[in-house]
């Protein structure tokens, strides 16, 4: 028995039809994995049969990666689930299955081309394959961004280490304490016939930034990697004291990387080193993990620059805490979000609307260098594109 009403035709062919909205999917270029598949099936289980809405909520929040993704689910959700509900299928014969033509990679049951009539039947299929709570990794390809846009990443990365110098260079500067400036203090007492009566005193100038980069090399950063690769390059090279540290499920070093390498030479390098990293992030998973190995590194003089799109899998009130910690240890945090500098951009993620009571300031790589202009500074809250 079958109700109009449903999203789906219900009893046996639930799964095909699943099958075939994640093979139309990718054909619209959305990246499913069998990971994201599986996670919808398990949403379903737990979903009222009549819920549309909430069907569509599912499927947004575990096959979409980033906004594109997000508008072109809802597309597809509406042509498919609305054009293809009620279509009879036939049980398909023996002989059907050894005459029927072999169908295109990639492709499953209940879902034909586009040119395709609405009565084509559809296929039965048989998917191989073992979940895993990991999507599978694409790699990150990367490419040289413009000599143009290295040189304000250049400009833009020596602001930032003057806005943001906590640690005393080799210069001295008049303060009103530290120790006594002879030469100053002997030119005031010439004032006084001699007397020193004032003591004129100085220390350090602060010229130099302790940096922390941790950067997400989740799937969803996949298109962006290239110009977050240069931003966090020429920090490196700018910023002597910076640990650069690479996320997704999990967290490890890769500063390495970097130390002494020219952007040409370290571009290969690190995408033979990416071409394995993918799938979703925990933000607040690899935090903590930092937290346990790597607490020490982080100072009340250190600069937190987090490069992330802010699409976590994790649990926010986690998240909540470990950038709590990470805030009372450092001196700010900064964020970067490939798509801060977009017109519409409002940190409506989950992750983001939890982290920005912790941020100074939250920016996009192509605003990185706008945002620590003359006498500019890390602004609360401020989105710079």
């Amino acid at each position: 028995m079958k109700d109009a009403s449903l999203p789906f035709p219900a009893g046996q062919r639930v799964l095909g039809r699943l099958q075939g909205f994640l093979a139309r999917l990718r054909d619209e270029g959305v990246r499913v994995g069998t990971a994201a598949g599986v996670d919808l099936g398990h949403a379903l289980e737990t979903l009222p049969a009549l819920d549309r809405d909430a069907f569509r909520e599912a499927c947004r929040v575990t096959l979409a990666k980033s906004p594109t993704d997000l508008a072109r689910v809802d597309r597809v959700f509406d042509e498919y689930w609305t054009s293809w509900v009620g279509v009879p299928v036939p049980p398909a014969s023996e002989e059907g299955k050894r005459s029927a033509p072999r169908e295109r990679r990639g492709t499953a049951s209940g879902i034909p081309p586009r040119s395709r009539a609405p009565e084509v039947e559809e296929q039965r299929v048989t998917i191989e394959g073992r979940y895993s709570p990991r999507a599978p990794a694409l790699g990150h390809p990367l490419v040289p961004v413009p000599a143009e846009r290295m040189r304000r990443y250049r400009s833009g990365a020596r602001r930032f280490r003057r806005v943001t110098a906590t640690l005393p260079g080799r210069r001295w500067e008049r303060a009103p304490r530290g120790s006594i400036d002879l030469r100053r203090t002997a030119r005031r007492g010439l004032r006084t016939g001699g007397e020193w009566l004032e003591l004129a005193t100085r220390d350090r100038a602060l010229r130099r930034t302790d940096l922390l980069v941790l950067w997400d090399v989740s799937g969803s950063m996949r298109e962006h990697t290239s110009e977050l690769f240069a931003l966090v390059h020429v920090l490196h090279r700018t910023v002597r004291r910076t640990r650069v540290f690479a996320f997704g499920h999990e967290i490890e070093e890769i500063t390495s990387l970097f130390r002494g390498e020219t952007y040409a030479r370290a571009l290969p390098e690190l995408s033979r080193r990416l071409y394995g990293a993918g799938g979703g992030t925990q933000i607040a998973h690899c935090l903590a993990e930092f937290r346990r190995h790597w607490q020490t590194i982080v100072r009340p003089t250190t600069t937190v620059v987090l490069v992330s799109d802010g699409w976590d899998l994790g649990e926010t009130p986690e998240l909540a805490r470990e950038l709590e910690r990470l805030k009372q240890a450092a001196r700010r945090i900064v964020w970067v979000n490939p798509y801060a500098a977009d017109p519409g951009f409002k940190p409506e993620t989950a992750a983001l609307r939890v982290a920005l009571p912790y941020l100074d300031l939250l920016t996009s790589p192509s605003g990185f260098p706008r945002a620590f202009g003359p006498n500019r500074g890390a602004g609360v809250g401020r989105a710079a594109g």
